[in-house]
């Protein structure tokens, strides 16, 4: 029997604090029709999702009461609606639904023949169907020119892929799913150079984001000098040279052009792997937060670090931080329970290593709440304990559910066996998305960026355009007693806060976008957070247009140095379509890692 105790998911008068933007991305995509043929509102949506995630705890207990499972789902519930966690977008969308597939991204492998090609192809549109996005390494594919069985030429991984953008393109014409693909290609491979010039040499690929993936041996190359041998993936002959300086430089000349392609320092992951005894990692999900072995999904969600500002100390509430992460282990574990799945191989494979990638959202507002500047040495310490304490509880977390519920399937394979470790029920508890749907939800920055702009516009992918007002730096405005129709009216009109005499200083150093930010401490806002992540962090490292080829040299070897799995560089101005534009301008601008299908 019910207790009689108030339980928030109950109330039928309840309603979440859901921001003007959000409540417009939830009605577009989100609160699916109920069965009068009437949209759910907000709060259904969420209830819809606590009481389904919650079902797990009836696969795990058969004999759990009616009072515990509604204590479990009024926990997720009470989460969610206070914006202090939310699952990834496919989880909002999908539980609870006859669709019920939670997960946003997929690793496929692709082998080197017509059949398995075309056979991984029918894959993708089974996945992009149902509104997921997949990443892939093409670097077993030969390289164009080389002999096939039936006596005639390869034309090469990129005349491939050109055929999965096709695919996705038409997927996504018919409405029937939202398509976002990783390409990864070896810095080894024979087709090297044509996958780096892809993009400007007009091979389409606009459903792509392309990552060269680099060894270590590379890198020193680029700056000691030296070739760089280029390997038959069929027969593992080498079939060729490219001088290391120069391949990087062009990598680097077509990412100041065109944003493409961004790095994968696969030695960096590969050191991270939990399960090498299954696979080497080749490939990461389309935003490249989520490097994963074949046919594997990761659940995805992002903690809301502004909702764990403690207004009272002027610090972080870190028992709340706690709970947080406790709640979201338990809800992403369900999730990887309770979810569908676009293939057999997919569950077998995901099960196998049940891979959770949890990660924050909100940290450039709680720096603007707590007086620091991003980037900062403060910020960055900040950063780095605030993913320690995050892994540290999500690893107490999955040690718990173990006990429980049993170790991963995989664990007697994995790096945690061989050290003699405690049982654990999931093989990676974070990963850094770019969150941006649900922050977007919860009314939050996205991610671990920076704020883009203090007045912009985003937009979706019906074409429709939201305007974004930096809320907190209003509401310092007015408490100040200054005039904000003024200082909103000269930041929408694209005047820099350093212009605005009205604003003090404190206000100008706190509330710094993306491209005031040098390109060192984006990286090191990116490295602070990656040291306690057990997968990669997504960030797009924002530069002016006026930035130089050798900016970005310059980036990538910092974040190789300061020991990030990868990294996308994005020039203001470079392309033609954009996720975010500033109210003040017509130019594009774009936040490369800003997927619609991962978070």
């Amino acid at each position: 029997m019910l207790q009689s105790i108030y339980h928030r998911i109950l109330d039928e008068n309840y309603e979440p604090d859901v921001t003007e933007n959000g409540l417009y991305i939830l009605r577009f995509r989100y609160l699916v029709e109920k069965a009068d043929g009437e949209q759910e509102t907000p709060v259904e949506m969420f209830r819809r999702v606590a009481w389904n995630l919650a079902g797990a705890e009836r696969v795990f207990n058969p004999g759990l009461t009616d009072d515990q499972l509604l204590a479990c789902a009024e926990r997720f519930f009470v989460t969610m609606t206070d914006f202090k966690y939310l699952p990834n977008a496919p989880t909002l969308l999908g539980a609870g639904t006859e669709l019920q597939q939670l997960s946003a991204c997929y690793v496929l492998p692709i082998s080197d023949s017509i059949e398995g090609i075309f056979d991984t192809l029918r894959m993708t549109a089974v996945v992009h169907s149902k509104g997921s996005g997949t990443g892939f390494s093409f670097s077993g594919l030969r390289g164009r020119g080389s002999r096939i069985a039936t006596g005639g030429k390869s034309t090469g991984p990129v005349s491939f892929m050109q055929v999965f953008d096709s695919e996705t393109e038409v997927i996504k014409s018919g409405g029937t799913g939202w398509g976002a693909n990783m390409g990864v290609l070896r810095c080894d491979h024979p087709d090297v150079l044509e996958f780096v010039r892809a993009k400007s040499a007009g091979s389409g690929l606009q459903n792509f984001n392309i990552s060269v993936g680099v060894t270590d041996e590379f890198m020193r190359r680029t700056r000691t000098g030296g070739i760089q041998e280029l390997i038959d993936p069929v027969s593992g002959e080498v079939v060729g040279e490219i001088d290391a300086k120069e391949l990087f430089d062009e990598i680097a000349a077509e990412a100041w052009s065109t944003g493409d392609p961004g790095l994968l320092f696969l030695d960096q992951i590969e050191k991270d792997n939990p399960t090498p005894s299954i696979g080497t990692i080749e490939a990461t999900n389309p935003c490249g937060e989520a490097p994963l072995l074949p046919f594997e999904a990761c659940w995805l969600g992002g903690i809301n670090l502004d909702r764990h500002y403690d207004e009272v100390t002027g610090d972080v509430d870190w028992t709340q931080l706690r709970e947080t992460c406790m709640t979201a282990a338990q809800m992403m574990d369900n999730a990887i329970e309770m979810s569908s799945y676009p293939l057999a191989e997919i569950e077998q494979a995901t099960k196998h290593t049940r891979k959770v990638g949890i990660g924050v959202m909100g940290f450039a507002d709680l720096l603007i709440r707590m007086g620091l500047q991003y980037g900062s040495d403060e910020s960055a310490v900040l950063a780095k304990k605030l993913m320690s304490e995050i892994k540290r509880h999500l690893d107490e977390a999955t040690k718990g559910l173990a006990e429980e519920r049993g170790v991963f399937p995989a664990f007697g394979d994995s790096v945690y066996a061989l050290e003699g470790a405690d049982g654990r029920r999931n093989a990676t508890v974070t990963a850094n998305a770019p969150n941006s749907t649900i922050s977007a939800i919860a009314g939050c920055s996205s991610g671990i960026e920076p704020l883009f702009s203090l007045s912009y516009f985003k937009r979706l992918a019906n074409g429709d355009r939201l305007n974004e007002l930096n809320r907190e730096l209003l509401a310092r405005v007015e408490l100040l007693g200054l005039d904000s129709k003024v200082i909103v009216d000269q930041i929408s009109a694209g005047k820099p806060l350093s212009q605005i005499s009205e604003l003090p200083d404190e206000l100008r150093e706190i509330f710094v976008t993306a491209h005031d930010i040098p390109v060192e401490n984006h990286i090191r806002i990116q490295a602070a957070f990656q040291e306690s992540t057990d997968l990669a962090v997504a960030k797009t490292i924002n530069l002016n247009h006026s930035a130089t080829v050798e900016d970005v040299k310059t980036a990538f070897y910092t974040a190789y140095e300061f020991g990030c799995k990868g990294i996308t560089c994005f020039r203001d101005g470079c392309r033609e379509e954009s996720f975010l534009e500033p109210s003040c301008s017509v130019e594009s601008q774009n936040l490369g890692s800003a997927c619609t299908v991962c978070a």
